[in-house]
């Protein structure tokens, strides 16, 4: 297990912020994990995989750990499900297909998000009517606190929409060594409902329909993914990236219809979990609220292709923040702090952030 010092980050996130850990190691096992803990008890810890959620503002003061276990394994079936394990460096997006080809079910629909498996699981990912947390049955991880080791259940880690205790009060308090997966065997039901909301870019189902007929196979779901997302999302050969910057607001349903006279095709969708949203939830029915894409209002703003300086928007979707590959950690911040403050000036919506800002 090797230490270095003075280390650049720049390749281990994906907006490629050339900041420096004063302390970087890389981590294949629990008791490498252990053993970095004991040698350094005094150092803060930053615990990074792919960095694919992550805008870091300023040099690391500290020790950065990078989790790079990737064994996959079953760890128990019966006829309809499987339990696979996977480490947490494993890369999501290898996964996801790796199940997809053996036919285990449900999260072909999570397919082409980056990062690691650890870091699926501390970001809460979710798309196209999927949520990991509709398949995960425990994370394994290592207490920075006790040094020792854990299991956490789902309802322990405060999922939330596009939030959890990892990216908030245990964002340095764990280290995620594997999660476990319940996967369902040989099926023909997938999660299509999501897919009808036909939207300004078509929607999945419409895709599926453009090469696939029925009985649509868990291959050909993926697929329509893969397309749908290629044509949404900016190339991180290209660009530095997070991805969509911004979580989509939640509106009274009054708001919404005052915005919608305001900007042609906005869309709404129901809100499942008011708690998540509102702070005083229980005062309200969630049939009140609703949830609207911040990438139209931003459009509707004009900010699509927008640049200023190193960094921009993607000129595929407005929700996308992307740079030159060249900007620092406060330029990419100035640039968000802008578009933030021009939708609320605009509309009077607080757009919150879904990338972990480390400053």
């Amino acid at each position: 297990m090797k230490i270095e010092e003075n280390y650049s980050l720049k390749n281990h996130n994906t907006f490629n912020v050339d900041v420096k850990a004063k302390l970087y190691t890389e981590v294949s096992s629990v008791k490498d994990c252990l053993n970095i803990l004991k040698k350094y008890p005094k150092e803060k810890i930053l615990v990074l995989g792919d960095g694919s959620n992550t805008l870091l503002i300023k040099d690391w003061e500290g020790i950065v750990i990078r989790p790079i276990i990737k064994t996959i394994r079953k760890v128990k079936e019966n006829e309809q499900f499987i339990y696979i394990e996977s480490g947490s460096g494993t890369n999501w997006d290898h996964f996801v297909r790796y199940c997809v080809a053996k036919n285990y079910a449900g999260i072909e629909n999570l397919v082409m998000i980056p990062g690691t498996v650890g870091g699926a699981v501390a970001q809460n990912i979710a798309a196209y009517g999927q949520n990991i947390t509709d398949t995960l049955v425990s994370v394994r991880a290592v207490d920075i606190k006790s040094k020792k080791k854990v299991m956490l259940l789902p309802e322990e880690c405060g999922y939330e929409y596009r939030r959890s205790n990892f990216k908030n009060k245990w964002r340095y308090r764990y280290i995620i060594t594997s999660a476990v997966f319940k996967l369902r065997k040989n099926t023909k039901e997938f999660e299509l409902s999501y897919h009808e909301r036909a939207g300004r870019y078509g929607s999945i189902l419409e895709e599926l329909n453009s090469f696939a007929k029925e009985p649509y196979t868990i291959q050909d779901v993926m697929q329509a993914v893969i397309n749908q997302r290629a044509k949404r999302l900016p190339s991180v050969d290209e660009y530095g990236t997070c991805g969509s910057f911004f979580e989509n607001p939640v509106v009274p349903l009054k708001k919404y219809e005052e915005l919608s006279k305001m900007i042609s095709e906005l869309q709404c969708y129901p809100v499942e979990d008011l708690r998540y949203h509102i702070k005083d939830w229980k005062e309200y029915r969630k049939e009140d609220f609703v949830k609207i894409p911040a990438g139209r209002i931003l459009d509707e703003l004009g900010w699509r292709g927008k640049w200023i300086g190193n960094v921009g928007v993607s000129e595929k979707h407005a929700l996308c923040v992307v740079s030159n590959k060249e900007a620092t950690g406060k330029e990419i911040l100035d640039f968000v702090h802008e578009m933030q403050k021009d939708v609320k000036l605009k509309y009077d919506i607080d757009l919150i952030s879904e990338v972990n800002i480390i400053e």
